[in-house]
């Protein structure tokens, strides 16, 4: 039913329920009896004007159907059926699809045309980069785990984790230049007499801008595979989702931010190196800065053979070392990633120190348009992001050897 016929539908129900209401009278007066005949005109008249709204509303429909039979061809068959798509395809299911979905799902990649495959498909941002809470997107750290009833991958997950990614503050964000103002306050506040003058804090920052960027990760692989679809899933989802996931991790901690590329933390101007003989010592004292600096330590990012190193050295000559224990540093949660160098430690106040702003669409393509390299066929997937620390005095790094 098209939205006119259901206007008029609901206009025609008050005027109905008035000639009831004149009917069911006694004795009606003339006035009351051209009522009835002027109102029972006009519904006559509105129920003309529905069954030709209601005759176009079914001649359009027959035309898209139309339409969709001619402009749909015929499925290939597939080698193997994937019960997993299809049952997501259907919408019984309330997960975020995988990556892989997107593209094989894809009307293009499925009937290639000429028998060429040129397919790019957009798919959200929550489904190459888990991290971002999808029932609340753009709301700055809204992060999810990857248990419980939201299942982020679908069929297939990485199999190498990114704890660092699911710890750090992830901000959805759809432009190039991300604004912030640098901050350089100084705190003038005092105690003054009543009805004196109040002294004003400065800041002294100005606006700045970081770009996005682009992570892509690609591979050529052989024509014949594109038609087995759970090979497909495992190379899109496996090795292409986590190949992009560990470069944007390896980026965000490591980049010296030459040319066009992304400055990564340990580059940023402005975070110390803390002082001490070891690295305990260092760690301890990092922890009493961020402390003294207003901040409060809720995350220490080491290398795993670094956090087990530590916990090796507690049990040197059968001492007990409650520095280090059930995944804590001195109380403070230790998140590991192997992307940061041995002897290598930062220490921060993280949720206010450092965003990182992802694009809301991820791209994932097949195609072989560009080269006809014989047999094979690239695939790709992408996302755009970029690292933003926003008070470097919040973290403190650590070079100091193990004790």
């Amino acid at each position: 039913m098209s939205a006119y016929a259901a206007r008029l539908k609901a206009d025609m129900l008050p005027l109905l329920n008035e000639v009831r209401e004149l009917n069911d009278l006694d004795d009606p007066n003339d006035e009351q009896k051209s009522d009835i005949d002027r109102i029972t005109q006009r519904l006559a008249e509105m129920k003309s004007q529905y069954d030709k709204a209601i005759e176009r509303s079914t001649k359009t429909a027959q035309a898209e159907t139309m339409y969709d039979a001619l402009s749909e061809p015929a499925p290939q068959p597939r080698a193997i059926s994937d019960r997993a798509s299809q049952s997501q395809a259907s919408g019984s299911s309330g997960e975020v699809k995988s990556l892989s979905w997107y593209l094989l799902e894809n009307r293009d990649f499925k009937n290639p045309r000429g028998g060429m495959y040129n397919v790019s498909s957009p798919a959200p941002i929550a489904a190459l980069y888990p991290y971002v809470e999808r029932k609340a997107a753009f709301i700055p750290g809204n992060l999810t785990a990857t248990g419980g009833p939201l299942q982020i991958f679908g069929p297939n997950t990485p199999r190498v984790p990114h704890p660092f990614l699911e710890f750090l503050r992830t901000v959805p964000y759809n432009g190039y230049a991300v604004p912030y103002l640098a901050p350089v306050f100084t705190n003038n506040a005092a105690d003054v007499a009543l009805g004196q003058p109040k002294p004003e804090s400065t800041n002294t920052g100005n606006v700045q801008t970081v770009n996005m960027h682009t992570i892509a990760h690609w591979k050529e692989v052989p024509r014949q595979i594109l038609t087995y679809y759970p090979s497909m899933r495992s190379i899109i989802d496996d090795e292409l989702l986590g190949g992009v996931l560990s470069k944007v991790e390896d980026i965000i901690i490591n980049s010296p931010g030459t040319g066009n590329t992304m400055l990564g933390i340990l580059a940023t101007p402005g975070i110390d190196t803390a002082a001490g003989a070891d690295m305990i010592a260092q760690i301890l004292n990092a922890l009493g800065t961020i402390g003294t600096r207003g901040g409060t330590p809720d995350g220490i990012l080491m290398n795993p053979s670094d956090y087990y190193a530590l916990i090796a050295s507690a049990y040197t000559g059968n001492k007990y070392n409650p520095l280090t224990s059930g995944g804590r540093f001195a109380g403070v949660p230790v998140v590991l990633e192997g992307s940061l160098a041995a002897g290598t430690t930062i220490v921060g106040d993280w949720n206010r120190a450092v965003a990182l702003y992802v694009g809301e669409n991820a791209n994932v393509r097949a195609t072989e348009a560009l080269g006809f390299k014989s047999n094979l066929v690239t695939v790709l997937s992408e996302m755009d992001c970029v690292v933003l620390v926003e008070r470097p005095n919040l973290l403190v790094k650590t070079t100091g050897a193990i004790p």
